[in-house]
């Protein structure tokens, strides 16, 4: 389940980094599922897979409507600021499952907004979406938070 981050050069890769953030979160969402303990649990972890795999429909969408064509260099987004859970193999138990889904939301709504910070004129239109990810990702870290206790 170990996903491919592009280094981040341009707005093509920062995209793409975006995308593979999202499908990471539903992967260790997915993951947590498994070692749910209860129906709560599995009910709120579907809900968030289900949020990551809708945003991931409607970013690839929203990267054809904006020209990928755009060569402008990105400049504050390093990748590794942003990983080390992300690119991580998921936990095998439970609480960690769910830290660890708790903390790529925080990382991947950081990247959300760092990357609008820094593309937000290319975005144009899109930028909302960025935005509004963000902060349903630290919304869902918080709720998974106070669900651990």
């Amino acid at each position: 389940m170990a996903h491919r981050f592009p280094e981040i050069a341009a707005y093509g890769s920062a995209f793409r980094f975006a995308l593979e953030a999202e499908q990471a979160c539903a992967d260790f969402a997915a993951a947590a599922g498994v070692l749910a303990p209860d129906q709560t649990w599995r009910d709120k972890l579907e809900e968030v897979v289900c949020t990551h795999d809708d945003r991931v429909q409607k970013l690839t969408v929203s990267r054809q409507q904006v020209s990928e064509g755009v060569l402008e260099a990105v400049r504050s987004l390093d990748a590794k600021n942003y990983l080390g859970t992300l690119d991580a193999e998921p936990a095998t138990s439970w609480p960690a499952a769910a830290e660890q889904l708790i903390q790529a939301e925080m990382d991947t709504a950081r990247y959300h907004e760092d990357f609008l910070t820094q593309c937000e004129a290319i975005l144009a239109g899109k930028a909302r979406a960025f935005d509004k990810s963000a902060q349903q990702d630290r919304a869902y870290a918080a709720e998974l938070r106070k669900m651990l206790g």
